[in-house]
């Protein structure tokens, strides 16, 4: 019988990450999280209510599960089970980083009851080579504006307080962009000017962020790596886009690989979560859209 019967709650924020120009590299922490209840058993039980209630596995093939005896052999002791509780609010396959949240939450959680082997920055490191890049997995762990990138083969990341008065709008369409195809769909080479293009706005967005000059964020959240090819998988895109920024928004990007947009804002909220929803509507898909914050922190 396991011998800690100690429960852990926490919760990880869902994240977007790309931001346009920050291929695999930014990303943000939204205020939409996930929250999860853990302990230690001689069985595995997995509840899940909410997003992905019907969907998610609630036995060994969890990925929760498979994480949290990942972190049990990293600290070379025996895993005998687990009780996982989820209440999902994050959007499955809907570019939000619901996934990361996942891996994340399960590192957390199975951290804490061996007693915190772990700093934060080496679970931070085993999420990326989970999740096989650590955009996402920065943002749900730390919080807030993040840059991640490797290092000598290890995941680094630095970590901003968020935009706390601009509004993020997600119009989140009725359909899934797999995160395989959406890297299938992309060339293997990108021209010299489209690089040095997507460079300048990749520095110029992480500079608007910190300084709060969100001025420049329809200039910053311009891409030439990916957007051109993925906007393709979400019909309606360049529409909401152009839309979008008529209305006054101030920068517009494909969440994640899709298929969900963000959008920037400091005014007409309303209208534009109208222009999304019309949007894609006209192109025959149905949709929902959410007014989230930045979130300033991590899972915790």
């Amino acid at each position: 019988m396991a011998k800690n019967n100690r429960t852990v709650k926490f919760k990880v924020p869902a994240t977007s990450a790309n931001l346009g120009p920050g291929f695999d590299c930014l990303a943000l922490a939204l205020g939409i999280y996930d929250e999860i209840e853990m302990k230690l058993a001689d069985t595995v039980q997995v509840s899940v209510k909410g997003e992905g209630e019907k969907e998610l596995a609630t036995d060994e093939n969890n990925l929760m599960v498979k994480v949290v005896q990942h972190l049990f052999r990293q600290a070379g002791k025996p895993f005998s089970g687990i009780h996982i509780k989820a209440k999902n609010a994050i959007p499955l396959t809907k570019g939000l980083g619901s996934s990361s949240a996942a891996i994340v939450g399960s590192l957390y959680g199975a951290n804490e009851l061996l007693g915190r082997p772990f700093k934060r920055e080496e679970l931070f490191n085993f999420a990326s080579h989970l999740e096989g890049h650590p955009d996402n997995v920065a943002a749900a762990i730390f919080g807030g504006f993040t840059i991640s990138w490797r290092e000598n083969g290890d995941a680094k990341a630095l970590s901003f307080a968020p935009p706390s008065n601009l509004k993020v709008i997600l119009g989140i369409p009725d359909f899934e962009v797999y995160t395989i195809r959406a890297r299938n769909i992309l060339p293997a080479v990108w021209s010299k000017e489209d690089v040095v293009f997507t460079l300048g706005r990749a520095c110029l967005l992480s500079a608007s962020m910190v300084s709060k000059k969100y001025d420049f964020l329809k200039a910053a959240c311009e891409d030439r790596l990916h957007e051109p090819y993925r906007g393709k998988l979400v019909p309606g895109y360049e529409q909401i886009r152009e839309q979008v920024h008529e209305m006054g928004g101030l920068g517009v990007a494909i969440s994640g690989s899709g298929p969900s947009v963000l959008a920037f804002t400091s005014k007409n909220v309303d209208k534009i979560r109208k222009i999304m929803v019309d949007t894609f509507k006209k192109n025959k898909i149905k949709s929902t859209t959410i007014l989230a914050k930045a979130s300033a922190f991590g899972v915790k």
